[in-house]
């Protein structure tokens, strides 16, 4: 009888001891997948801030909510250009409102340098392998079907940088889809939180003061790095055009994106409506451009070969902004160059990649 009560006692104490483990695995599981999800949450949102046009889902969008421009299929559009006055062109957009992309939902930035953010930004629940299931800001819903096993979440929110042009971002992480993560009411829960400061890599480091820009090196002395270094950051679109780079153009814009990138020669005649609506256009070739449309443009072209443009016979055209090249600028007498420092400072200071700071990492919980 005592032997019996002695194994029944030793068979307790094994059993707690177990149950003890298996807590502490529970728990260990919660906290690694909580941090897990943390830690994509800053690797979504950096890849999104460099992204182009985005639903109220965070969801790639081919369409222009603010002009109602679709998206070119292969021709060119040239049913109408709008040219905003300047303030309405070079004002940023307030954050929180529906906008063409993520910045500039999110974010705006001040005479100061720095950047005002949407108390809301995005939330995202993990609904399978590599699939997160998305809202961008607190008027949307996350449309996900409950699963019965935990579905971690992550939340974003921005905050004031250590400087002016920097941006500390914060993503929180949870074990397990809720509203709030520190709720327990439900059961327990892993939740972690890190932070990151992150910088705007300018599109645009040293904007040129004159509206042609001639000569050797002229990349390097305008972009502020060399073109393989330029060519490689996320926020950059590389186009393959064929006999004319209209279409490719039409595409990339009806994506939102206007920081070109073409390799070789680059023949344009025609452009979509989106692309003269005010905002500042980026067009890179690493050879010749070659432009035969009659449009009114807004940014900087560059081609390391020399620029050609020349319109049709009794059509104007013309940029506000500047043209750079290594080579020369040879343009019809109907082509009006007019330097723009406002548009050339909203490419410096708006356009480009957001880049982790070195060393900006921390662990807020």
């Amino acid at each position: 009888m005592v032997l019996l009560t002695t194994l029944g006692l030793a068979a307790a104490w094994a059993a707690r001891q177990l149950a003890s483990a298996q807590r502490v695995a529970a728990n260990d599981l919660r906290g690694a997948a909580a941090a897990e999800a943390a830690e994509a949450g800053l690797a979504w949102t950096l890849a999104m801030l460099n992204t182009g046009r985005v639903d109220d889902h965070c969801r790639p969008a081919l369409r222009d909510a603010a002009s109602d421009v679709a998206p070119d299929t292969g021709g060119s559009d040239t049913s109408g250009t709008s040219t905003p006055s300047a303030t309405t062109a070079n004002a940023s957009p307030s954050p929180g409102v529906a906008a063409s992309d993520f910045r500039e939902r999110f974010l705006s930035i001040g005479s100061d340098g720095h950047y005002r953010a949407a108390s809301s930004v995005a939330d995202c629940v993990n609904t399978g392998p590599l699939r997160w299931v998305c809202r961008c800001g607190a008027t949307a819903a996350i449309a996900y079907a409950p699963a019965p096993t935990a579905q971690p979440f992550f939340s974003i929110r921005f905050g004031n940088g250590a400087a002016a042009g920097v941006l500390l971002l914060v993503a929180k992480g949870c074990s397990d889809v809720a509203i709030d993560c520190d709720d327990l009411r439900d059961g327990p829960r892993g939740v972690a939180e890190v932070s990151q400061q992150i910088a705007l890599l300018s599109a645009l480091r040293h904007p040129p003061s004159t509206p042609t820009l001639e000569g050797v090196d002229a990349f390097t002395r305008v972009f502020g790095m060399p073109p393989a270094r330029y060519r490689s950051q996320p926020a950059v679109t590389r186009l393959r055009c064929g006999p004319d780079c209209g279409p490719a153009i039409s595409q990339a814009l009806a994506r939102g994106r206007r920081l070109l990138w073409v390799d070789g020669d680059a023949r344009l005649s025609d452009l979509p409506s989106v692309a003269t609506d005010g905002r500042p256009l980026v067009l890179i070739a690493t050879g010749r451009l070659d432009l035969s449309t009659a449009a009114p443009l807004r940014g900087l072209l560059y081609a390391r070969d020399g620029v050609r443009w020349h319109p049709p016979a009794g059509l104007a055209a013309s940029i506000r902004g500047a043209v750079v090249t290594d080579g020369v600028i040879d343009r019809g007498s109907n082509v009006a160059l007019v330097h723009d420092a406002a548009a050339l400072q909203q490419i410096s200071r708006r356009m480009g990649s957001f880049l982790p700071v070195p060393g900006g990492w921390t662990p807020t919980r």
